[in-house]
């Protein structure tokens, strides 16, 4: 098996002190599961069976169970974000019939950049076209949105705490824009 690098290997890995910090997330992995058009009722019994829990009804919602996190990305498509070491893909394909959906690892194909601090939501304030402020954007949400001309899924995982998952062709240049925006927070 292919090994996973960093495309964020020449950069700074992470800043650290003060009310700042930007970080590569390490140790996760990736898995969309999608629906085929008309399988949809059959597709999530399936997925409920399997993970132990529905999945979520509306996008932008995040379910947690078993370390996981379930994500609704589209319809008939949701992200499971799981720990690295929990290879989930084969068993998932035996439980989804090859007619009835498609199971497909996207850990390689993203980077995992985390924002944290006091002043993380002023920082991504600074970037994305998406309301950040606490009444609007609430922990365990995420958004599907672009920053500095690069899509990317921002996840509120706690008060102060966010991760953008990008696309690894982009992955460099979000780090890049998040730690010049972040310079005057120290």
């Amino acid at each position: 098996m292919f090994e996973r690098h960093s495309v964020l290997a020449g950069a700074s890995k992470q800043s650290a002190g003060g009310p700042l910090r930007v970080g590569e997330s390490r140790d996760w992995a990736l898995v969309q599961a999608a629906a085929f058009a008309g399988t949809h009722a059959e597709f999530r019994m399936a997925m409920r069976s399997f993970l132990g829990a529905d999945l979520p009804g509306k996008i932008g919602d995040v379910i947690h169970v078993a370390g996981r996190r379930l994500l609704k990305t589209g319809a008939g498509q949701y992200w499971i974000i799981t720990r690295d070491h929990d290879d989930i893909v084969p068993d998932l394909q035996r439980a989804i019939p090859a007619q009835m959906g498609t199971i497909t690892s996207l850990s390689h194909s993203r980077t995992c950049i985390f924002v944290e601090g006091s002043t993380a939501r002023e920082l991504l304030a600074k970037g994305v076209p998406l309301d950040v402020h606490p009444d609007i954007f609430h922990v365990d949400q995420f958004a599907l949105t672009g920053l500095h001309h690069s899509p990317v899924l921002i996840h509120r995982r706690g008060e102060d705490l966010y991760e953008l998952y990008a696309l690894r062709t982009f992955g460099l240049s979000v780090w890049e824009w998040l730690t010049d925006a972040a310079l005057p927070s120290g």
